[in-house]
């Protein structure tokens, strides 16, 4: 038992670590998907505090990983732990019955896994912190309390810095497909050989008060009572999608200028804005320096990007005397591009040449150097 133990405890130790730290590498990403699960079970009081919320599971599981392996506050982090895997494998296993949520963000975007992936992982790790539970007298300090309490500081330091750096200042390590060094437009493209998705159709019928789903081969006839409700598209076998998918831009009326966008040559500044009433208030008069600062320079267009409504677009044009417009594009995309809200893009052509948050937007001098 004390074997086991030690290889459960540097197991789970050093799986939380890594965990919390890709998951700290993009607080903002992970608070998106706390917002899903708010959503599926109507804890919409939540919302606001889904980043907060975010930036401290990040650094417990990161501080508990630690603990585990300095043997320190043994007991109460093999509670904490116990009734955290808990949890998390009844969420895990909703999902994978139902599957509302595609993907826990156990991993961030670094390591995608599917509803019952995160689930099988989570009752793996359900069993190894029970085995850690039940053999915590076995768990002693690797080292002097001064050293282990020490340690144990310096790591809470550490990932709270961390934390915060990225929040503030962009992921270290950028794993979504709008990261520097991609063309944007490539990623939308699919290869004409490429697979494609494998739809089923089901259809459903009534009978006797239930419902039936029969495929294609295996109609009922009216003869045998059944009544026609309704049809649906099972996928069999998903194809390729490229990384891009949802990339569309609109203007005011409804046009689109996806293409134009991609086929507008130079440089392009990019402002992403996903909510306007929900980013940090303040920046619009060194975003718009910036802005006339850029198109002074005469190496390209400014385009500005939004998901807000038309109206509230036009007010807050009016609202801050701003001499640009917004296109209108999906959340999802916008949420991808930068995590940050306002955020800026320098793209050349088509390929991330920089980015900047809220917290950091370029001086002229610095988007002098990355222009020049």
């Amino acid at each position: 038992m004390k074997l086991l133990t030690h290889i459960s405890r540097a197991f789970v130790g050093i799986l939380f670590i890594i965990s919390g730290l890709i998951k700290a590498n993009d607080t903002i990403g992970f608070s998106y998907k706390l917002v899903e699960y708010f959503e599926i079970f109507n804890f919409t009081a939540f919302v606001p505090l889904a980043v907060p919320l975010a930036m401290v599971i990040c650094i417990f599981e990161i501080i508990s990983g630690f603990a585990l392996l300095l043997g320190v506050y043994a007991r109460l982090n093999a509670w904490l732990l116990l009734l955290l895997i808990v949890f998390f494998t009844l969420l895990t296993g909703y999902s994978a019955i139902t599957n509302k949520v595609t993907d826990c963000g156990c991993f961030g975007d670094a390591i995608k896994l599917t509803p019952v992936q995160s689930f099988e992982k989570d009752l793996v790790l359900l069993v190894l912190i029970l085995i850690i539970f039940f053999g915590v007298s076995h768990i002693k300090p690797l080292f002097n309390k001064a050293i282990v309490h020490i340690g144990l500081f310096t790591a809470f330091l550490v990932s709270t810095f961390f934390t915060i750096y990225t929040y503030m200042f962009l992921p270290v390590k950028d794993f979504l497909p709008y990261k520097i060094g991609n063309n944007i437009y490539e990623l939308t493209l699919t290869p004409e050989n490429a697979e494609k998705d494998i739809i089923e159709m089901i259809f459903i019928y009534e009978k006797g008060g239930k419902e039936f789903e029969f495929d294609m081969n295996h109609l009922p006839s009216e003869e045998d009572g059944y009544t026609y409700v309704d049809r649906k598209d099972k996928l069999i076998k998903k194809g390729y999608h490229p990384p891009i998918h949802d990339f569309k831009i609109y203007d005011s009326t409804g046009i689109e200028y996806t293409e134009k966008f991609f086929t507008d040559k130079g440089y392009k500044l990019v402002l992403v804005q996903t909510k306007l009433e929900e980013g940090r208030k303040g920046q619009e008069k060194s975003i718009q320096a910036t802005v006339d600062h850029f198109l002074s320079l005469k190496k390209g267009n400014f385009w500005a990007f939004s998901s807000s409504s038309t109206d509230d677009i036009k007010a807050y044009k009016n609202q801050h005397n701003l001499n640009y417009f917004h296109y209108n594009m999906d959340a999802i995309p916008l949420k991808s591009m930068v995590r940050s809200n306002p955020g800026l893009i320098l793209l050349k052509d088509n390929v991330v040449v920089k980015k900047w948050s809220c917290y950091n937007l370029p001086s002229p001098e610095v988007l002098n150097k990355y222009i020049n």
